[in-house]
């Protein structure tokens, strides 16, 4: 069982790493800055004083920095809800548990009730006036045009910081607020996207294969070579007459299917649903608190761990490719849209992914919706108030990210 993280705020070491974020930048980044409107700044500011759930979508491996350049902006201080995995990533994850603790950061393990960040994230919100980030769609899409579906649990962690409210005879408002985070490249990046598109073709394509086309052509060619030996490796039967766009969604789930049959698993849920549940119960599993079990109970334990093991892989390629589909680039050729291919069939190809850049986002915020005014009808209709209202703050993301251009 991994450790709870609990946050350990701390002024100093805030404001010396939003001194620093210029470093930062340029080592770590490959340069980003931030593209605020005023409006949006507003928005933020009437939240001032009260608790707030921030909810950005979850594009890319920068998110979480770009929160970060936003509260400086703003000279606020955030919390960030943080999978528990991310505090001991690297060599060095020591130090990086000990100052992302000290940045607000405190840890989740996904897929289980974990009660210290329920209780953290509940105390934060009924007891004082904290501003916290949540990634709602619980995954990095990969892809700055899509949001994918929300998870309701941000929504209901909401509602039950009301409840402690209630019983603590505390009225106050309680605030979530959609934001949309697009980014692009300010300088040209086609010499970038065609040595990578080369890189890609001298690892996937034969020689033979590799003749000059257009752009687009050999982004597709490459994809259509990786699917077509991922095909073979999950014993897919490829119908030349059918869509690539179909293959793909059926592929997803042969793949999926193939991880749930190892598992034991039966679900008609759709590939999203799917996908989160069993990474879920591969969290849930990992992180028990193995001090308490018995001889025979961790035997059983290691043995899930060992089944585990066999479609990890899987699941990892899954997530990596869940929102993509055929035509994306097709339907806006713009670099962004290339870069978010190319990065997926990187890190399916080569295990890693490049950052590149230097570049932009873009933050747009929308209307701060109080939950205090949904509480009585919550309390009447408990699970239809949290996906009704979840539902409103997903779509009102994806209309802030389509409305950046």
């Amino acid at each position: 069982m991994l450790d709870f993280k609990p946050p350990k705020p701390n002024t100093t070491a805030i404001e010396v790493a939003k001194a620093l974020m210029p470093l930062v930048n340029r080592l770590c980044l490959k340069g980003l800055t931030l593209d605020v409107d005023a409006e949006s700044l507003v928005r933020l500011k009437m939240t001032d004083g009260y608790p707030t759930v921030l909810a950005p979508n979850h594009a890319a491996r920068a998110d979480p920095a770009v929160t970060f350049l936003l509260s400086k902006e703003l000279s606020q201080q955030y919390y960030y809800l943080t999978a528990r995995e991310t505090f001991d990533k690297g060599r060095f994850g020591g130090l990086r548990s000990f100052l992302l603790q000290r940045f607000g950061a405190y840890s989740i393990v996904r897929g289980t009730a974990d009660r210290n960040a329920f209780r953290t994230t509940r105390a934060l919100l009924s007891e004082g006036d904290a501003s916290l980030v949540i990634f709602a769609e619980g995954e990095i899409s990969r892809q700055n045009d899509t949001v994918m579906r929300f998870e309701r649990g941000i929504v209901q962690l909401c509602f039950w910081a009301l409840d402690d409210m209630a019983k603590a005879e505390v009225s106050k408002p309680l605030y979530v607020v959609p934001i949309g985070i697009k980014y692009h490249y300010p300088q040209d990046m086609w010499s970038d996207i065609d040595a990578a598109l080369t890189e890609l073709e001298g690892s996937i394509l034969p020689p033979a294969e590799r003749k000059p086309v257009e752009r687009y052509d050999r982004l597709r060619r490459i994809g259509v070579a990786i699917f077509k030996t991922l095909a073979a490796e999950y014993q897919y039967k490829v119908d030349e007459t059918v869509p690539l766009e179909v293959h793909i969604e059926k592929l997803k789930a042969q793949i999926l299917s193939h991880a749930e049959r190892i598992m034991g698993i039966d679900s008609k849920a759709d590939v999203l649903t799917r996908v989160r549940a069993l990474k879920n119960l591969v969290d849930a599993e990992v992180y028990k608190d193995i001090d308490q079990m018995t001889e025979y109970e961790r035997k059983i334990h290691e043995e899930l761990l060992q089944k585990f093991q066999r479609f990890y892989p899987d699941l990892e390629r899954l997530i990596n490719f869940i929102a993509i589909s055929d035509g994306y680039v097709a339907e806006e050729p713009s670099p962004e849209r290339f870069l978010d291919v190319i990065i997926r069939l990187e890190r399916e190809v080569f295990g890693t992914s490049k950052m590149r850049g230097p570049r932009v986002a873009s933050v747009r915020v929308g209307e701060p919706k109080n939950l205090q005014e949904y509480y009585d009808t919550y309390k009447a209709e408990r699970r239809k108030t949290v996906e009704q209202i979840t539902l409103e703050l997903e779509t009102a993301v994806q209309d802030l990210v389509k409305g950046i251009s």
